[in-house]
């Protein structure tokens, strides 16, 4: 899948790109709404801002990673509702480059850790009907039904394997049989099923 790297910072596609390296991503002076379909494109929120409202509609209509200098918790919201896969900090290890390119490639949602915990703390803050999304787990079993409460209430797999005094591989095994059963692709997803 071809990539395609926009930013307006000095240097920085060129620090992108050398840490992509083995990807061959192409540097982007500006976004052309012609671009092919099937692509992945990193781009810093400040590409974005002038875009028109019909430019930034068809921007989002690929596999798009917002960049920021400042990271956001709204931002990132925001960039989410208009259709991005993604969004991290423009400066982030060469690691998590690669990881969110993985994670849009296999067509799958990218946001660091942080923001996860944030956005599950703010799913399970709003008011839900429990009975309801309890009843979903009723394919579970009693186990599997503890791992994914606390999946849900934004538990790491360290808190979960230390409550339920299990490995932090058994509660990964219990996580991917979670999500498989409830045909869910993560613990987001998880989330927004018991809290929404």
């Amino acid at each position: 899948m071809k990539l395609y790297l926009l930013c307006d910072e000095s240097g920085l596609c060129e620090r992108w790109s050398s840490g992509l390296s083995a990807i061959e991503p192409t540097i982007l002076s500006e976004f052309v709404s012609d671009s092919e379909y099937n692509t992945i494109i990193f781009i810093t929120d400040t590409m974005i801002a002038p875009l028109s409202d019909a430019v930034i509609k068809n921007l989002f209509l690929h596999r798009v990673m917002v960049f920021s200098m400042t990271p956001d918790f709204s931002k990132a919201q925001n960039f989410l509702q208009l259709g991005a896969m993604g969004y991290g900090n423009a400066m982030m290890h060469e690691s998590h480059l690669h990881s969110a390119y993985q994670a849009l490639e296999e067509g799958k949602v990218w946001l660091h850790p942080d923001f996860i915990t944030l956005m599950i703390s703010q799913i399970r803050d709003q008011k839900s009907s429990k009975e309801k999304s309890l009843a979903v787990l009723d394919v579970l079993s009693h186990r599997e039904r503890e791992v994914a409460l606390m999946l849900g209430d934004g538990a790491t797999h360290q808190e979960i394997a230390d409550t339920l005094d299990i490995t932090v591989r058994t509660v990964k095994a219990h996580a991917s049989a979670i999500y498989q059963k409830l045909s869910l692709k993560d613990r987001l997803a998880l989330s927004l099923l018991l809290h929404s």
